[in-house]
């Protein structure tokens, strides 16, 4: 496979599959998450963490990649991502409300295998969508400013 079809299985599979098995083959041992959030081990433990936490939340969640691209050892995704909101998330009771959203993915592989990755994320209209304000800054991240 091509290090776009293996990038894209990662949305596609272990995010709106939750197949995290596919993770140990798709992400390099040596994998570092440049934007885990606050908290969140930024290795594969923490990918697998933070897709069992959306996925508790919006278990019928999906990512559709819009457009990607390869250049040298990048690949590059923008990805639609929807749900409902089913379960807890963030300490916010499930209200029931459908949410979409867009991210943006920029990772760079390694011997076919994902060695980092940056990503954001419209999470603000997440909190909209669910009826709830976006939460307040850690007050490290505050202090950071």
């Amino acid at each position: 496979m091509t290090a776009i079809e293996n990038m894209r299985r990662i949305l596609t599979e272990a995010f709106s599959e939750g197949k995290l098995d596919v993770l140990d083959d798709l992400l390099h041992p040596d994998f570092m998450n440049h934007n885990a959030p606050p908290g969140v081990a930024p290795g594969i433990d923490g990918v697998k963490w933070v897709i069992e936490m959306e996925r508790r939340g919006f278990p019928d969640m999906t990512y559709e990649v819009l457009h990607e691209a390869e250049v040298g050892d990048l690949v590059y995704q923008h990805a639609l991502v929807r749900g409902t909101h089913l379960g807890p998330i963030f300490g916010v009771a499930p209200t029931g409300r459908p949410v979409e959203f867009r991210e943006m993915h920029v990772a760079r592989v390694r011997d076919g295998r994902c060695i980092e990755h940056w990503g954001v994320s419209e999470t603000s209209k997440v909190w909209v969508q669910i009826g709830k304000t976006a939460p307040a800054p850690h007050p490290d991240q505050a202090a950071a400013r």
